[in-house]
């Protein structure tokens, strides 16, 4: 082999790599941006008597059913209020029942309040 096409292999490889580390790096500030039930525990964002098992459940229909049809919204883009509305418009589409429209509102007013 000539050395000028080791030298675009090593090129390519190294911009190859550069993309991977890229692409996983920015999936990784995605997910940490979605606090979860215990993040928000710990930093005191939780109204009293606030059931975790919800909270768990809701940032989990988040992840797997809304993202699903559309990028991942952010809790801290939408006040709580806003957040109610959009929940209420969007449940029926996504077949979500009323318990686990509840569990996402709640986890998304939450995180909300949190993220501001």
């Amino acid at each position: 082999m000539s050395k000028p096409f080791l030298r675009m292999s090593m090129v390519l490889a190294l911009l190859a790599a550069a993309g991977v580390v890229g692409g996983l790096s920015g999936c990784a500030t995605g997910k940490a941006s979605l606090p979860t039930a215990d993040a928000l525990g710990a930093a005191g964002a939780l109204p009293r008597g606030t059931d975790m098992d919800a909270l768990q459940r809701g940032r989990a229909i988040l992840v797997t059913e809304c993202a699903n049809c559309h990028r991942l919204f952010l809790p801290a883009e939408y006040s709580p209020e806003q957040w109610r509305g959009i929940v209420k418009r969007m449940a029926n589409r996504a077949s979500l029942g009323e318990d686990q429209a509840a569990d996402l509102e709640l986890y998304l007013a939450v995180s909300s309040r949190a993220g501001k």
